[in-house]
């Protein structure tokens, strides 16, 4: 039986709930944990039942193991921990619904489990066979031929869509020159690929669009810096604040 390691993050449906604690069967692992009423929020809990409920879905982060014995914790999940493993979650349950559309077209549904046990061992998760199948299918090549690798991409290509991230900035600009008016029109000329809007004296909102989150935001906080060192120069800059 594969079990998670502590540290790992995993998705529960709550079974049972007692007054101190509740047992949640981890979905990725077909086992269940169990959370202890002390790991279930921050502060005195006076009432479980109050935060969970049998059938809730929550994501919970392993704390213990000891044999076939897990314990789990809901307060040691942040915000971000959460919507990256709910995030996860999905897609991968995505990612089964297409390999099975793949395996149907190829005529080896018999063979599923073995296939995804390959994609695994390579990938780490179906959903990043079938991402990489579209930004590079040559890391395919190690486990299928090109006939699946064509399949895949196509399944793929039908069911991703590359998301846009949108990274926000507020810019203010003030000059006391007479030609103030021309000297930050013309600042705001050198935006380096930023989408710039006005909103109120002194007042601008910088936008910029990107599909890669990382890249896209040492991207968008090198543009910042090009626009706020013109803005320096031209003494017209005033405080730059990064918008989430």
């Amino acid at each position: 039986m594969k079990l998670p390691k502590c540290g790992d993050f995993v998705i529960c449906k709550i079974t049972k709930v007692n007054p101190n604690s509740a047992f949640a069967f981890m979905e990725e692992y077909g086992i269940e944990g169990m959370i202890h009423v002390s790991e279930v929020a921050n502060g005195w809990v006076r009432d479980i039942k109050k935060y969970l409920k049998e059938g809730q879905i929550v994501v919970a982060r392993v704390v213990r193991i000891n044999g076939n014995h897990i314990s789990l914790s809901i307060k040691r999940v942040d915000k971000n921990q959460k919507r990256n493993k709910l995030k996860s979650y999905k897609n991968e349950k995505k990612a089964e619904k297409m390999l099975e559309i793949v395996a149907k077209q190829m005529r080896q549904t018999k063979n599923m489990d073995k296939i995804k046990d390959k994609i695994k061992d390579n990938f780490g998760s179906l959903y990043s066979c079938f991402e990489s199948s579209i930004k590079n299918d040559e890391l395919l090549k190690n486990i299928f031929d090109d006939k699946w690798i064509r399949v895949i991409k196509e399944v793929a290509k039908k069911n991703i869509q590359e998301r846009e991230i949108e990274f926000r900035a507020k810019l203010k600009l003030k000059s006391y020159d007479p030609n103030g008016i021309e000297i930050i029109k013309k600042t705001l000329k050198q935006n380096a690929g930023l989408n710039i809007t006005y909103l109120s004296a002194p007042e601008y909102l910088v936008k910029f669009k990107t599909k890669e989150s990382k890249k896209g935001e040492r991207e968008f906080n090198k543009k910042l810096l090009e626009i706020t060192d013109a803005a320096k120069k031209n003494n017209c800059f005033e405080s730059i604040e990064i918008l989430k």
